[in-house]
C-alpha cells in the first residue's frame, strides 16, 4: 500500500468515525449504525449481542438466503475460537475473516470493560475484502461498543426504577397516587388488573440470582409495559400486567415461558415459581405477592415443574402453613403407618395407587386405566392398603383423613 493508499484510508476512517458517532449521539440506534455501515462498505452488515442474537441487520440482495444465514450465524459453531470465550475476545483487535459455503464474513468483538458484549460483521457472497471494509468494521464496533454501553447505562437507570416501585409498594411505604405517577414514569401500565410471581431457585448447589434475572429480563421485553421485575432476597419478584378477561393465566403462562428456559439452561437447576391472585389497583399486589410466595413454597416442597397458581393450591393452603411447625409428618406417618415405613416392598406402588383411587374418585376402571395396570392388579393393591392399615375405604371419614394425610406427606417427603 503507497503513502497516498494510506492517507487516504486515514481520512476515510476519521470521517467513518465521526459520522457513526454523530448517529451514536444523536440517539439514531443500532439499527441505523447498520444501515450506515452496509452504505459505506456496500455489504451486508449483522450486529449480534453476546448470545448471537441479532439486534441489527442490513442485508444485501447478492445474499438472497439472508434469513438462513442469520439463523446459521445464531449457533456457536459459527462463531470463530478466537472470539469464543467472551472474556478473552476483547484481546482481538482485527477483524477475522471466514469463508462459508454460501457466504463469506469478516468479524469483530463488540468490547465494553474487557469482555465481548456482541459481534460486528459484514458479509458478501465471497471474502474479497479489503482494507477499507477492515476499517470500517473497527471503527464500526468501536461506536457500537458506546451505543451498547448509553443502552446499557439507561436499562438499568430504568431497571432500578421499575425495582424500586415494586419495593416500596411491598413495602407499604407508597400513597395509591404515587405509584400510579412512578407507575408512569417507568413505562408501566397504570391500570390494572395486576398479578404478582415469585420465583427462586431451589437447591443446594443452584446457578445465581444474577442468571436468573438475565432470564427473566429477556421475557420482558416480549411484555413491554406490562412486567415489573425487582430482585428480593434470593427470590425475583414480578408485577404482571394481565387483561381482565384472561385473570391469571397470562402470568401462569409467561412463568411457564421463563421455567422452560431455565430448565434449557440449567437442567439440573430447578426453578419454583408462584402465581398469586389477580388484584385490581397497585397496593393489592402486595396481598398477592404473599399469595404467589405461598405457592413459591409449596413448588419448592412439591417440585411439580409447572409455576403453581395460589388460587388453585386447594387444601395445601391449609396444610402448607403446618409444614413448617413439624406436626404434618407425624401425621402423616400416623394415618398411613406401614405404606410409609422403609420396610414396606410395596410402599411406592401403595401410595401412588391410593392417590390414583381418590383422584378417580373410587372409580375402579378409570383407576386401573390411569395406573396401566390390569383391574386385578388394582384391586389386589386396594386389598394390600386396606390390610396393611386397616382401612375401611368405604368410610367417608376414612377417605377424608387418607387424602390429608397423602398430602402432608407430599409435603414433607423431602424433609425425611
Amino acid at each position: 500500500m503507497d503513502s497516498i493508499t494510506e492517507q487516504q484510508l486515514l481520512a476515510s476512517q476519521a470521517e467513518i468515525y465521526q459520522h457513526l458517532a454523530r448517529l451514536c449521539a444523536d440517539g439514531a440506534g443500532l439499527e441505523e449504525l447498520a444501515r450506515s455501515i452496509a452504505k459505506a462498505t456496500k455489504r451486508a452488515v449483522l450486529i449480534q449481542d453476546k448470545r448471537l442474537l441479532p439486534l441489527a441487520q442490513c442485508a444485501t440482495p447478492e445474499l438472497s438466503n439472508w434469513d438462513e444465514i442469520v439463523d446459521a450465524l445464531h449457533e456457536t459453531d459459527y462463531l470463530p475460537k478466537e472470539l469464543a470465550d467472551r472474556k478473552q475476545a476483547h484481546q482481538v483487535r482485527e477483524p477475522i475473516t471466514q469463508a462459508f459455503e454460501t457466504c463469506a464474513r469478516l468479524v469483530l468483538p463488540i468490547v465494553t470493560r474487557n469482555v465481548a458484549r456482541g459481534y460486528l460483521s459484514l458479509l458478501a457472497k465471497t471474502a474479497n475484502f479489503d482494507a477499507r471494509d477492515r476499517m470500517v468494521v473497527v471503527q464500526g464496533a468501536l461506536v457500537c461498543a458506546i451505543e451498547m454501553a448509553k443502552v446499557k447505562a439507561v436499562s438499568v437507570a430504568e431497571k432500578k426504577l421499575r425495582g424500586d416501585l415494586i419495593q416500596a409498594v411491598l413495602a407499604n411505604v407508597i400513597s395509591e397516587a404515587d405509584a400510579l405517577g412512578w407507575a408512569e414514569r417507568s413505562g408501566f401500565r397504570k391500570t390494572g388488573p395486576y398479578v404478582a410471581v415469585a420465583m427462586q431457585w431451589v437447591g443446594s448447589e443452584t446457578p445465581s440470582l444474577r442468571r436468573l434475572e438475565t432470564i427473566v429480563s429477556g421475557q420482558i421485553k416480549r411484555q413491554r409495559g406490562r412486567v415489573l421485575v425487582s430482585a428480593r432476597d434470593k427470590e425475583i419478584v414480578a408485577l404482571y400486567a394481565t387483561s381482565p378477561e384472561r385473570g391469571t393465566s397470562e402470568a401462569e403462562q409467561w412463568s411457564a415461558g421463563i421455567m422452560h428456559l431455565a430448565h434449557t439452561e440449567f437442567p439440573r437447576a430447578h426453578l419454583a415459581v408462584g402465581v398469586g391472585r389477580v388484584v385490581s389497583s397497585l397496593l393489592d399486589v402486595r396481598a398477592s405477592y404473599h399469595q404467589a410466595a405461598q405457592a413459591m413454597n409449596l413448588e419448592r416442597r412439591l417440585r411439580h415443574g409447572r409455576p403453581l397458581v395460589y388460587s388453585n393450591l386447594g387444601v395445601y393452603r391449609l396444610l402448607l402453613p403446618l409444614a413448617e411447625t413439624g406436626e404434618l409428618r407425624p401425621f402423616a406417618d400416623q394415618v398411613l403407618g406401614k405404606l410409609t415405613r422403609e420396610d414396606g416392598g410395596d410402599k411406592g406402588h401403595l401410595l401412588e395407587t391410593l392417590n390414583a383411587y381418590f383422584r378417580c374418585n373410587g372409580n375402579v376402571m378409570q383407576t386401573a386405566r390411569e395406573l396401566y395396570i390390569h383391574r386385578n392388579t388394582l384391586l389386589y393393591r386396594l386389598d394390600r392398603i386396606r390390610e396393611l392399615g386397616e382401612f375401611d375405604l368405604d368410610d367417608a371419614e376414612t377417605r377424608l383423613k387418607l387424602q390429608l394425610a397423602l398430602r402432608a406427606y407430599e409435603l414433607t417427603r423431602l424433609d425425611s
